[in-house]
């Protein structure tokens, strides 16, 4: 049984199913709203098109279509043909993000309900391995130090949760931001190569130019990912203000086709992008490599210790209580060895790959004889001192949301003793970081009581939550969420 445990902890099923349940909820959200959206743009590129030519039926024009018979007239595009390019353009980059971002949620949806399965799984074997220890022990602990080493394991546990939770985001997040970084590589070169080809050469012109666009367009939805899996964060570079730039000019890109000015103006936003991406990455990086790797050897190495100290003490102890049943020695598998079987354990969070956007291909492009386009160097790497300093610890840690709804209150206290229940000092706990955390005690096997140390919970109603201190805990506690800890300094 306990192999079986350490199997399913090292897989972190329980923290993977929090943050794909979080990140497949954020996509059915942004699933709406290009829904929503697509629907806007068919009604504006209607009008337009109605403006332009009452007598033409055809609502299924692509912006293909529309400019090749422009071309064919040898006439340039009117002020109000070039905003209808624009509609159909950005009618088309909808379709594409709403096809792209359906096909993704299912693909979490599938993987979430994998992780619950596992996780129900996990849950069952946590009951019968307490129920198991309940029916050696009748219910109590078998000795002071195994009382003390499981709640020290538990808070261990909740601690390294957060660590593993914050190294997982982040690095789903790098690999969006080195997926956007390729694919912003490759629409800057297309975007180029369009330089050298003759304007008389449309089907030419419009295939570097729909690539360029695919490629933006899958780039910018790599790097929106990035930022849904970490919203405490600012993005030094590559921010939601310069990806929103970004956004506009491609939607522009098929008027920006017509005049080499327009182009040069194109190319340099493109570069700037790039540019800024890299420097993203790097930033990346120095954040995984410095705080979170260190936090997280830390962590895991307290916890398999004192994990190992405590399943010492408990098979020390049922070998006693064997030994006055039947009077007989027995030997128990410490099952320790798969501890250190596998240096890489808390590696394996990372099996978990995060769903990529990947660009569409040009509509109707031949490349049977063309070869792939030639990345364009890599930008010079940002001088570390120049690089834009790493978030705060509260930025990097913290779950989603809880800095804007956190309130810390500092109240010194003696040691006292606060009967409250399971749920609530679950979700304190879901607020707390290592530094500041100082909780010493758990919820045991045997009650729902735990001793807090220079801590105090502020509710809603404004009072502070204790028995010593608030006589309105049955009102205060249905406010939970909007409980929140520090310690005291």
């Amino acid at each position: 049984m306990e192999k079986e445990i350490q199997t399913y902890e090292k897989r972190h099923i329980m923290e993977n199913y929090q943050v794909k349940t979080e990140q497949l909820e954020k996509l059915e959200k942004k699933v709406q709203e290009l829904e929503e959206t697509q629907k806007e743009l068919e009604q504006q590129a209607a009008a337009l098109h109605a403006a332009l030519d009452p007598d033409d039926n055809n609502d299924q024009i692509s912006v293909k279509q529309f400019l090749m018979e422009k071309a064919d007239s040898g006439h340039e595009l009117s002020k109000e043909q070039e905003d209808f390019v624009d509609a159909l353009n950005r009618q088309e980059i909808i379709k594409r993000e709403l096809d792209s971002t359906t096909q993704q949620r299912d693909v979490l949806k599938e993987e979430v309900d994998g992780l619950a399965e596992k996780g129900d799984k996990l849950q069952k074997l946590y009951e019968e391995r307490d129920e198991l220890l309940d029916n050696i022990f009748g219910g109590e602990y078998g000795s002071e130090l195994e009382n003390s080493l499981e709640k020290e394991v538990d808070l261990l546990h909740e601690q390294k949760k957060h660590v593993d939770q914050a190294h997982f985001k982040w690095t789903q997040a790098h690999m969006m931001v080195k997926q956007a970084i390729s694919q912003l590589g490759l629409s800057l070169q297309k975007w180029k190569e369009m330089s050298d080809i003759s304007p008389d050469e449309f089907e030419q012109r419009y295939s570097c130019a729909a690539e360029t666009r695919n490629n933006l367009v899958a780039a910018i939805q790599n790097l929106q990912g990035a930022q849904r899996y970490l919203p405490n964060v600012v993005f030094p570079y590559c921010s939601e203000e310069e990806v929103d730039t970004l956004e506009k000019a491609v939607s522009n890109i098929f008027t920006d086709i017509q005049t080499e000015e327009r182009q040069e103006h194109a190319l340099a936003c493109y570069d700037t992008t790039y540019r800024r991406s890299s420097a993203l990455r790097q930033w990346f990086e120095q954040v995984l490599n410095t705080t979170i790797a260190r936090d997280l050897a830390r962590i895991t190495e307290t916890c398999k210790t004192k994990t190992l100290e405590l399943r010492q003490e408990r098979i020390r102890l049922i070998r006693k209580k064997v030994k006055e049943m039947t009077g007989k020695d027995v030997d128990v598998d410490p099952v320790m060895a798969s501890d250190a079987d596998d240096a890489s354990d808390d590696a394996a969070a990372d099996e978990q790959v995060a769903q990529l956007f990947e660009a569409d291909n040009a509509e109707e492009q031949d490349n049977s004889l063309s070869p792939g386009p030639q990345m364009p160097p890599a930008p010079t790497p940002v001088p570390i001192n120049e690089l834009a300093p790493p978030p705060s610890n509260e930025e990097i840690f913290v779950p989603d949301g809880y800095l804007h709804r956190k309130r810390i209150t500092h109240h010194k206290l003696s040691w006292s003793t606060i009967d409250v229940t399971s749920n609530v000092i679950k979700w304190m706990l879901n607020g707390a970081i290592i530094q500041p955390l100082r909780i010493f005690g758990l919820f045991s096997r045997n009650g729902g009581i735990i001793k807090v140390l220079n801590a105090s919970y502020t509710g809603e109603c404004g009072k502070l939550v204790g028995p010593e201190i608030c006589d309105q805990k049955s009102e205060c506690y249905p406010h939970r969420r909007d409980i929140s800890l520090n310690a005291a300094p």
